[in-house]
């Protein structure tokens, strides 16, 4: 056994919780190495000294004022509050809103953008083709088939009156806001 290893062990061979083998190389390693013979003396000495201490006895009283103390500083420290957590709640929350916005922005851009390129695919219309027309009150308004987005400014429209040829369900691009029903 050599001194990192006995210094390891020490505790359990002081303790008296070594196996026999373990004690016995132990011992032999303190017969053997001074450094660590001196450390085992002071250990030693030391156990004495605190084991012959007078005992220390309480008030009566001690078990209760222990408690009102710990629940006095359990409150005090629950209602303190750090200031420095209601700037680091404000950076967080603008933070938040600073990405919402974002995306709302991009996704504005992006739907711009989508609108741009279709209508510049667009087919003007035959000089002498009829303009289709939609009278306002024989439309009424649906939900989008594929559900809702609170952002998509999509309508449907279904005409309950349609032109004889043509007609039905028509896809409105316009701003709006969709309560659900």
């Amino acid at each position: 056994m050599d001194c990192c290893e006995f210094r390891e062990k020490y505790s359990d061979f002081a303790d008296g919780l070594l196996d026999d083998e373990a004690e016995l190389r132990a011992r032999r390693h303190l017969s053997l190495c001074a450094p660590c013979r001196r450390f085992d003396a002071a250990f030693r000495r030391g156990v004495s000294a605190l084991r012959d201490l007078p005992r220390v006895e309480v008030s009566r009283s001690f078990g209760d004022r222990l408690g009102r103390r710990v629940r006095h500083e359990l409150v005090v420290r629950a209602l303190a509050v750090n200031p420095a957590w209601g700037a680091v709640a404000a950076v967080l929350v603008m933070v938040t809103v600073g990405f919402v916005t974002w995306d709302l922005v991009e996704l504005r851009a992006a739907r711009r953008a989508a609108a741009a390129a279709a209508a510049s695919t667009m087919q003007p219309l035959a000089r002498n083709a009829a303009t289709p027309s939609l009278r306002l009150d024989t439309l009424r308004f649906l939900p989008p088939a594929q559900g809702f987005h609170p952002f998509d400014p999509m309508l449907l429209v279904a005409d309950t009156n349609p032109a004889p040829g043509g007609g039905g369900t028509m896809r409105f691009d316009v701003p709006a806001v969709w309560g659900g029903r």
